[in-house]
C-alpha cells in the first residue's frame, strides 16, 4: 500500500512538473521553405494566439526570442485577446516588438468575442500593421496578404485578384480551415488556433479542438502545391494549462 502511495504522488508531482514546464516554456521552430531562386531570404517570426494579459514569464520569454532571432518580419495571426486583457496590457507587448519590415496582425476569434478596446487605436499605437483584408507588397515580387477570421469575420478572397499571378503570395490567417479557400491561389499560408490541441494524451492524442481546426492540428500541410504551416502558439484559452503541448514560436526562412 505504501509504494502505491509513493508511486501515486510521484506520478502527481511529475504531471505538475510537466504542466508547468509545458505551459510556461517556449519551443522555438525553424522551418524552410523554397519558393525561388532569386537567392534572396526572408525570415519570418510568426507568433499567433498570444492571449496576453500584459507583459508576463511567457511574454518576456517570446520577447527573448525575437531578440536573438532577429527576423525581417513579423506576422501574428489572431487571437492576441483574452479574457481580462486591457489597453494597457496588450500594448505593453505589442509596442515591444520590431522587425525591420514590419509587423503584421489579422484577428482571431477572440478579437470578436472579447473585443479589443480601440484596435486601431492600440495597433497604431505600437507601429503594427493591421493587415487584415489587405495586401502589403514586402519585397519586389512579394506579397503578404492578411485575412479576416474566418469563423467569426468576413475573409475576403478578392483582395488577390489584384495581385500579378506570377508573383509569389504569403496569406496569414487564424483558423486553418481556411487554407481550403486559398490553397489554390497563394504559395505559404500561416495559422493558428488549434493551439496544437493545447492538452495531448499520451497515445491517444488532443483531448479537444477548437471548430475552425478541421484536419489542420499542427505543423505542416500540403495541397494544391499550397503550403500551410499552423502553429501551437504562445498561450493558452479555457484552460491555462498545457500538456505534452508547449507553445512555440516558429521562425520560416523563405528563400524566393
Amino acid at each position: 500500500m505504501r509504494n502505491k502511495i509513493i508511486g501515486f504522488i510521484a506520478f502527481i508531482a511529475l504531471s505538475l512538473t510537466a504542466v508547468y514546464l509545458h505551459t510556461h516554456s517556449i519551443e522555438v521552430t525553424h522551418h524552410q521553405m523554397h519558393l525561388g531562386k532569386s537567392g534572396r531570404i526572408l525570415r519570418i517570426a510568426h507568433l499567433t494566439d498570444i492571449h496576453t494579459q500584459g507583459l508576463d514569464r511567457i511574454e518576456r520569454k517570446m520577447l527573448e526570442v525575437l531578440k536573438v532571432e532577429n527576423p525581417d518580419i513579423i506576422v501574428i495571426t489572431g487571437d492576441l485577446a483574452t479574457p481580462g486583457g486591457s489597453f494597457e496590457g496588450y500594448y505593453s507587448v505589442l509596442s515591444k516588438l520590431n522587425a525591420k519590415l514590419g509587423v503584421y496582425f489579422v484577428p482571431g476569434n477572440w478579437e470578436y468575442w472579447q473585443p479589443i478596446s480601440e484596435l486601431d487605436k492600440l495597433l497604431t499605437s505600437a507601429q503594427v500593421i493591421n493587415l487584415t483584408n489587405k495586401a502589403k507588397e514586402i519585397e519586389k515580387g512579394l506579397w503578404l496578404i492578411g485575412f479576416d477570421d474566418a469563423l467569426e469575420g468576413q475573409p475576403d478572397l478578392s483582395i488577390l485578384d489584384n495581385i500579378p499571378s506570377a508573383d509569389i503570395k504569403i496569406s496569414i490567417f487564424h483558423s486553418p480551415v481556411y487554407f481550403q479557400e486559398t490553397k489554390s491561389r497563394t504559395h505559404l499560408n500561416l495559422a493558428g488556433h488549434s493551439h496544437g490541441g493545447q492538452l495531448l494524451i499520451p497515445f491517444i492524442g488532443s483531448f479537444w479542438l477548437p471548430k475552425g481546426t478541421g484536419k489542420y492540428e499542427q505543423g505542416w500541410y500540403k495541397e494544391n502545391q499550397s503550403s500551410l504551416y499552423v502553429s501551437r502558439g504562445i498561450g493558452t484559452s479555457i484552460l491555462p494549462v498545457r500538456f505534452n503541448c508547449s507553445p512555440e514560436l516558429a521562425i520560416i526562412e523563405v528563400h524566393y
